[in-house]
């Protein structure tokens, strides 16, 4: 796995960047951890963009289904369709 390196926050889509970077420490379970391990393997990068890039895909969905109230729809090469529903 990759070593976390120090960066600043920049623009996000949610609004105003932090003056300063925050860090905070979080205990991930062995799911969590084998998607972040996914993304540095697939994209080839580091710890810290893996969870920054997993964190606004989470974010686009939340915000899509909870405050927007959009539907999203996943289509398959086959054509088969899902909604994600969060609960």
């Amino acid at each position: 796995m990759a070593k976390a390196e120090t960066d600043t926050v920049g623009e996000t889509g949610a609004g105003a960047a932090s003056p300063t970077p925050r860090r905070i420490n979080v205990a991930v379970t062995p799911d969590m951890l084998a998607a972040i391990d996914r993304v540095i393997e697939r994209e080839g990068v580091t710890l810290t963009e893996a969870v920054r890039r997993l964190i606004g895909y989470g974010d686009l969905m939340y915000r899509s289904v909870r405050e927007k109230k959009e539907s999203v729809i996943f289509r398959g090469e086959d054509g088969k369709e899902r909604e994600v529903i969060l609960v």
